[in-house]
């Protein structure tokens, strides 16, 4: 007699939540770390905030389902120049997208907020 498949399914929980997290926050520090100086850069140039902007905004309209998609075929080709060793599935195209995804939220509002600043 086995054992039931929730509690089985179950044991794996801590671990798919490491791995969830991980991913999150690595997608995270990514957007801040490319979006923060891009804000700083395009609340001092009107026109660096216009294509920066415009190029996050574009990126927030592709569907998440669409991106992963179109990863696919650009990480199997890259995979291919430099002899493999890049997963075309998996935890890196899904850090590249959540990263996508967080850089017009962060970048927005930074240049927002920075933008706002009294110039004292």
């Amino acid at each position: 007699m086995r054992g039931s498949p929730f509690l089985e399914a179950m044991t794996r929980v801590p671990d798919l939540l490491a791995a969830h997290l991980l991913l999150a926050a690595s997608a995270l520090i990514l957007g801040l770390v490319i979006s923060l100086p891009l804000a700083i850069w395009s609340a001092r140039r009107p026109g660096v905030a216009r294509i920066a902007l415009g190029f996050a905004s574009l990126v927030q309209t592709i569907p998440s389902l669409a991106l992963l998609a179109l990863f696919y075929p650009l990480l199997l080709f890259l995979s291919g120049l430099v002899g493999g060793g890049i997963p075309a599935l998996g935890f890196l195209p899904s850090l590249l997208a959540l990263t996508l995804y967080a850089l017009l939220p962060i970048l927005r509002n930074g240049v927002t907020g920075l933008t706002g600043l009294d110039p004292a």
